[in-house]
């Protein structure tokens, strides 16, 4: 299949707000591909790739579109998959120069807009309407599928291109083969955000609340003395956790299949700052020493599958019921109950205990594999600092017309510059929009295709959940969840939050 085939129906796609046109533009352009295309146009459609991240971000993008020749070679999806294959590959000395010559090489034979796409594809900021739900309906379409089918294998298909091909060339037998499965991995269940209390407990007829921990997410699966332990990319990582195994293997039950969190806890039991966790989980040689320093701990909240029994169709409530007859030791602290102060004393206790917030769950639905609905939603205490607008992006579907996507940053009075700490399009009303663009347009300095960038004159109060390490940012540093709380246009620019002050509030996550 050819890119421009791509690109031209996600140009359709965005340009409709109607479901149904959505799923019948995508099935049409499911049915044209063929064998390999199937997957990559699946992967592509939902913003994905199938080396996962390469490491490509804006700045690369930048220098490799400037002097990118004009080739006129007809891109297809396996040369795309071709180049980023080659792309991952690249390492050592010379290799960013070596990455953008090749992206120069791929953006060379790509048309405008597919360049436009091409480079939201890298870095992750496909937004063309396709949710993966949308194309779980289309992939059902395509195939004359019943879409409940398709939905229930995508929670143990391994990514969505898999799915649609099996689904196309192979029907319903094919689609039999994904299945609950020990020692393999599904897709974790996601949550959703609600802004306080009282919308989560409007939106959940019953919820057992539980401590939000930032920790590993992790899938154990126990059968006999085996144990294998999976991140939440699906990654095998029972070598780095040989506590988490020899903890597992003392469980009273022949298999079982749970999904929890590791966490490192500091000597008075309070959890380690999230990046100290992750540096143990990212550790693969002397995991022993490093095992002595920061110990991981195991915190459950789910049971998938107990002694051959699938448990993943049971309400909620009979699942944790479970986990508790088989582990209530780690189980993360929890209370069910529908009275709001009752919540919000057991989300302080939370926050005094050094957790991010807490979670509601509601007490009767499945367990949704590699779903982000509204069954599970997080609450959390978001800290806010007031940053500086330096560009906008175009939206899309709903948004199309509107400047949206949001580009950050931070005061340096070093240098009287500001600092990109990262980008956001949540948070914002129909109301915003208009006026955000409105704003934004009177402050236009120059654009490209996607991006309006203006002069650093307006003023937005962000809340965020915390602050990671990110080389794709001038600073290293990144807002993590960032959605815009209200803008303040009462607030020169000169009161906006520096840089230093985001590097302290960085600092004072890992102590």
């Amino acid at each position: 299949m050819q890119l421009a085939r791509l690109v031209e129906v996600v140009g359709r796609v965005r340009a409709t707000a109607k479901k149904s046109e959505k799923v019948s533009l995508l099935a049409e352009v499911l049915r044209e591909a063929r064998g390999r295309g199937m997957e990559l146009a699946a992967l592509y459609l939902t913003g994905s790739l199938s080396q996962g991240r390469i490491g490509i971000g804006w700045s690369m993008i930048q220098k490799a579109l400037t002097g990118a020749p004009a080739i006129g070679e007809p891109l297809a999806l396996a040369d795309v998959d071709g180049a980023l294959e080659r792309l991952a590959e690249e390492q050592g000395a010379g290799s960013t120069e070596r990455r953008v010559e090749a992206l120069r090489r791929l953006f060379g034979r790509a048309t405008p807009e597919e360049r436009r796409f091409l480079s939201q594809l890298l870095v992750g900021e496909i937004r063309q309407g396709a949710l993966e739900g949308v194309l779980l309906d289309a992939i059902a379409k395509a195939a004359h599928l019943p879409p409940a089918d398709v939905r229930q294998a995508s929670m143990f298909a391994p990514d969505i291109g898999a799915l649609a091909r099996v689904a196309l060339e192979e029907g319903s037998p094919g689609l039999r083969r994904f299945s609950l499965t020990l020692f393999k991995p599904v897709a974790p269940m996601l949550a959703s955000s609600a802004e306080d209390v009282d919308e989560a407990l409007g939106r959940l007829d019953g919820a057992a609340w539980e401590y939000k921990l930032d920790g590993a997410r992790i899938q154990v699966h126990k059968g006999g003395d085996e144990v294998r332990v999976f991140t939440r990319q699906l990654q095998d990582v029972t070598d780095r956790l040989p506590e988490i195994v020899d903890w597992a293997r003392t469980l009273p039950a022949r298999e079982a299949v749970l999904d929890g969190e590791a966490l490192g806890l500091r000597p008075d039991g309070r959890p380690q700052p999230f990046q100290i966790t992750m540096r143990r989980l990212g550790r693969q040689k002397d995991v022993a020493a490093l095992q002595l320093e920061i110990p991981l701990s195991p915190f459950l909240f789910d049971a998938l599958a107990l002694d051959g029994a699938s448990l993943l169709s049971e309400p909620y409530r009979e699942r944790t019921r479970a986990l508790r007859d088989l582990a209530p030791s780690v189980m993360v602290p929890r209370v069910e109950t529908r009275d709001a102060n009752e919540v919000r004393r057991f989300f302080h206790a939370a926050l005094d205990a050094g957790h991010e917030g807490v979670m509601a769950k509601s007490l009767t639905a499945p367990y949704s594999a590699g779903q982000r609905g509204f069954h599970w939603l997080k609450l959390k205490e978001a800290v806010t600092l007031d940053l500086v607008i330096l560009a906008a992006e175009w939206g899309n579907g709903r948004r199309e017309g509107w400047l949206s996507n949001l580009h950050l940053g931070a005061r340096d009075p070093e240098s009287g510059r500001f600092v990109m700490l990262g980008k956001t399009f949540k948070g914002l009303t129909d109301e915003m929009l208009r006026w955000q663009t409105a704003k934004l347009l009177a402050l236009e300095t120059h654009r490209d295709a996607y991006t309006v960038f203006v002069r650093p004159e307006l003023v937005a109060e962000i809340a965020f959940s915390d602050i990671q390490e990110s080389p794709r940012y001038p600073a290293g540093l990144a807002l993590r969840f960032a959605r815009v709380k209200r803008y303040r246009p009462d607030k020169p620019v000169d009161q906006a939050d520096t840089i230093q002050t985001v590097a302290a509030l960085f600092q004072a996550q890992r102590t």
